[in-house]
């Protein structure tokens, strides 16, 4: 249950994306985990949205993770956007955010959501694992890092 990788698939990587700002890559975000889900792009944006006014999701080092819990979702899903530029994520750092992985689950599933938002907070404690996420050069290489690690 604790394998973050079994949640991806190269579908659910994005990679080498221009954003703007945070609520332009939440809307990215959105849209393809609407796509993935058949839910609302809006409402998913929403539920992310209303989580980063509480307080913000980037982690620090240039890595964010934005999550929710959703509903409609039937599984928890978790996307990978590596942006080409750091944008303002109000980092508590003040880095600028290149790497957001984001974690969307169904709204009745409280400890797979939580499960899940620790080992993705564990797994960017590594600095070692921080920089083999951001030099990967594809989709498979992310699943990878996260596999062996």
């Amino acid at each position: 249950m604790n394998d973050i990788a079994m949640f991806l698939s190269e579908e659910t990587i994005m990679m080498d994306y221009d954003s703007k700002s945070q609520k332009n890559a939440l809307e990215i975000i959105s849209k393809k985990m609407s796509e993935l889900s058949s839910t609302n792009a809006d409402e998913i944006f929403e539920k992310l949205y209303e989580r980063e006014n509480l307080g913000t999701t980037a982690f620090g080092n240039g890595f964010a993770i934005p999550h929710a819990r959703v509903k409609g979702i039937e599984d928890a899903k978790v996307i990978v956007l590596k942006l080409n530029k750091g944008i303002d994520f109000n980092s508590v750092d003040d880095s600028k955010v290149d790497v957001i992985i984001s974690l969307l689950a169904p709204d009745d599933k409280n400890d797979t959501h939580i499960e899940l938002l620790a080992h993705i907070a564990k797994l960017l404690d590594s600095q070692i694992i921080r920089e083999k996420i951001r030099s990967a050069e594809s989709a498979s290489d992310i699943i990878r890092v996260i596999q062996d690690s």
